[in-house]
């Protein structure tokens, strides 16, 4: 059986990691039968992060190299109907979500005072505070560390979160009143955008941009027709 190698998430939440959530979708949707494991100790890991999808004596990580792994060896392709265009519309959505709005969707847990409060609870229920603080403390620091190399952590908190809005506008624009982002079908963008606009609507962080997100009435229904989808009543 195949095993996903992920974390846990809380709710509506499936994972606290968009990516993981992403595999755990296109398992789903590839009706593969399969196992979680959480990973506490991310060093275990191939390349030191989750997910990863063992096959056997197969090891893949990262959320893309899996979908392009169930593609090949599983037959799975959920953009067989598409154009080409359409294709490279997905692809440009896709990056879009996961290497820019992703990191807004960070600083909104991790930077932002607003979401403090809820990370501690979330992340730290029933350890002592101080031990709790200094965690927390050292999370921030490398979320910060890993912002700046990216570049969107050299601005300010308006100005990430404006650079978000956008991101947000352009998939609400294009979605419209579609299902999903190219119709009636689910697509690998829509696996990749979904995760990612979930974990602001779906968070109960207030921040701006959380706001911004949950006001878009078209996002919402997104994430929700997606979930029903994917994961039905559970």
């Amino acid at each position: 059986m195949l095993k996903l190698f992920t974390l846990p998430g809380a709710g509506a939440i499936r994972s606290s990691s968009p990516f993981s959530w992403k595999a755990e979708s296109l398992l789903r949707l590839a009706k593969l039968p399969y196992e979680k494991e959480y990973v506490a100790d991310f060093s275990k890991m191939p390349k030191g992060k989750v997910p990863v999808l063992q096959d056997g004596e197969q090891w893949i990580a990262d959320s893309h190299f899996i979908a392009q792994y169930l593609k090949t060896q599983y037959q799975f392709d959920l953009d067989r109907t598409l154009s080409a265009e359409q294709k490279a519309i997905g692809h440009a959505f896709s990056r879009m979500v996961e290497e820019h709005l992703y990191w807004t969707s960070v600083y909104n847990r991790f930077v932002d005072p607003i979401g403090k409060p809820f990370m501690m609870q979330a992340m730290f229920d029933g350890v002592p505070s101080e031990q709790a603080e200094e965690i927390f403390a050292v999370l921030q620091a490398n979320v910060i560390k890993q912002m700046q190399g990216h570049g969107i952590g050299r601005h300010s908190l308006d100005e990430i979160y404006r650079l978000g809005f956008a991101d947000l506008d352009a998939i609400s624009d294009y979605l419209g009143h579609k299902s999903y982002l190219f119709g009636d079908e689910i697509t690998s963008a829509d696996v990749a955008i979904v995760p990612v606009i979930a974990s602001l609507i779906q968070t109960p962080i207030d921040t701006e941009i959380a706001r911004y997100a949950r006001a878009k009435a078209n996002l919402a229904a997104y994430v929700e027709r997606f979930d029903h989808a994917v994961f039905g009543e559970e």
